[in-house]
């Protein structure tokens, strides 16, 4: 639904100074966002359920059902890296759940939107998994005091960062929503200099069960403790300048022992710089991530283009990072363009348009720099004795993981809410292997992993009810770098290559 107000804003449909870098979205719009929404097909309710809304004490509070969706989906090898929040990363079938309620009593907002997950987590080539995953989570559930354009409240909501669709480097939809404080914009705060949006916010993350350590993402150090984490971003559009945001994020994680011995619990702007003094001991234990981003709304091109910028390792002083900026760099950068008969007259016409293509392009690169040789930057969501940069095992930022690189492209053809797409990509895992490894002196194309694949989109609306399918098939070449020296590296008659198959289906009742 989030994809499809932006999309309306490539249409010039909805306010073109939001920036969507900050989601999930708080707005006090909801309601004129939902007659956008039901711009493209009027059966599909999108953001609450305003046939199902009770309305009491007059205009101070109303009650209303959340939509219902239940997501399946079945792997038959290699687990699947996706952006679906508490759905974890196994072959064989699994499920989730979700349904709840929305209230508003004058400033107070409560939601309840918890998810259930149930997953068979087969064994896959090379390993053995705890079987029979069960987990209910408090899902996109949120207690918060609205004033203006601030909130203030306790959230356990997925937390989404940036302008990336696939690859959101610091902060994403893949790892299950954490409990936290939060301090926000629900709306963008117009000033005579421009638009601003923000979100500041401190939580515990939680370490995996250690019987299903098997599905971590990584398992570095003590993943039994917990650990603390700050965040903050800020994003700014310039009035001068339509439709381009602007914005950093940056956030810190630190031991739990660590956090309870100094209780700084604003760590965002005492360490931003390792000086080499007495507090060097201390910052060597914290683990920090810095991204600057940028996306430029094109709106009569219906059109947008986007970039992330991020460093997980600070510099020890501004001559060190002016020197070597790129060290333990990662980035992103997409381009979106809207095109079709109804969008070439949509300037004239008032109407949505319902029939259009979109073509999409991502790339994001975190194999570290070519200089990795001279001053190598390691693993990019593994830092020192943490165990890496998750949530239940699950990496918080791009789904690829460390050292991953993705290149996608994607076309799709609409009909009001009916979708569908093809999408090709490509996926290389960990390259820190195939560097630390002494790999990258041998031949690349028989010892880098890598993934081959395509997927066919669907969503087709019908009455109240929202369903999408999805099937991809991938080719990994060199699977787990277990390739025999003999082989040939053009993937015809490896043994060691792989083939997987997923298939999700997804029904939503608005």
């Amino acid at each position: 639904m989030e994809d499809a107000l932006r999309r309306l804003q490539l249409m010039g449909k909805i306010e073109g100074d939001i920036s969507f870098m900050v989601r999930p979205i708080q707005s006090t719009k909801l309601h004129s966002w939902d007659t956008a929404l039901q711009s493209i097909d009027p059966r599909v309710q999108a953001m609450g359920n305003q046939k199902i809304e009770k309305h009491f004490l007059g205009k101070w509070g109303y009650a209303s059902i959340l939509p219902a969706q239940l997501t399946q989906q079945y792997v038959t090898a290699q687990p699947y890296q996706e952006l679906d929040g508490p759905m974890i990363a196994s072959s064989g079938y699994q499920l989730m759940a979700t349904a709840g309620v929305y209230a508003k009593l004058g400033p107070l907002t409560i939601q309840l939107q918890p998810q259930l997950v149930s997953a068979s987590n087969a064994d896959f080539r090379g390993t053995t998994q705890t079987p029979n995953y069960n987990k209910i989570f408090w899902g996109n559930s949120s207690i918060r005091l609205n004033a203006g354009p601030v909130s203030v409240g306790i959230s356990s909501e997925n937390i989404t960062w940036g302008p990336s669709l696939m690859n959101p480097l610091i902060m994403s939809a893949h790892a299950p929503g954490f409990v936290h404080l939060t301090l926000n914009s629900r709306k963008p705060w117009r000033t005579p200099i421009g638009s601003f949006e923000w979100q500041w916010f401190a939580t515990y993350l939680d370490a995996i069960e250690p019987k299903y350590n098997g599905i971590a993402d990584y398992s570095n150090g003590d993943a039994t403790k917990r650990r603390y984490f700050n965040g903050a971003m800020i994003s700014y559009q310039p009035k001068w300048i339509k439709g381009l945001s602007l914005g950093v994020t940056r956030v810190v994680q630190e031991p739990e022992s660590l956090f309870e011995d100094n209780k700084q619990w604003n760590l965002l702007f005492n360490n931003v710089a390792r000086v080499n003094d007495a507090s060097f001991n201390v910052e060597i234990q914290r683990d920090q991530y810095a991204a600057a981003f940028l996306r430029w709304v094109w709106q009569a091109a219906h059109a947008e283009f986007y970039t992330e910028w991020g460093r997980n390792d600070t510099y020890y002083t501004m001559r060190d990072f002016i020197q070597q900026p790129e060290h333990s760099r990662a980035y992103t950068y997409g381009f979106r363009k809207l095109f079709g008969s109804e969008m070439e007259a949509i300037n004239t016409n008032l109407k949505t348009p319902k029939h259009y293509w979109q073509f999409i392009s991502e790339y994001t690169r975190i194999q570290q720099p070519s200089t990795w040789p001279v001053r190598t930057a390691g693993s990019w969501y593994v830092r020192g004795d943490m165990p890496g940069y998750t949530q239940l095992g699950q990496i918080m930022g791009a789904p690829i993981g460390s050292g991953g690189n993705y290149q996608m492209m994607r076309i799709s053809k609409f009909d009001g809410w009916k979708q569908i797409g093809l999408q090709l990509e490509s996926t290389t895992h960990n390259a820190e292997n195939f560097e630390d490894g002494g790999l990258a002196f041998t031949n690349p194309s028989v010892t880098k992993w890598v993934d081959y694949g395509f997927r066919i989109l669907l969503d087709y609306p019908y009455k109240r009810f929202l369903f999408s399918t999805t099937l991809a098939v991938t080719r990994s070449f060199n699977y787990n770098w277990s390739q025999p020296a003999t082989a040939s590296g053009l993937g015809i008659g490896n043994p060691n290559d792989l083939d997987s198959y997923l298939l999700k289906f997804a029904i939503r009742f608005l």
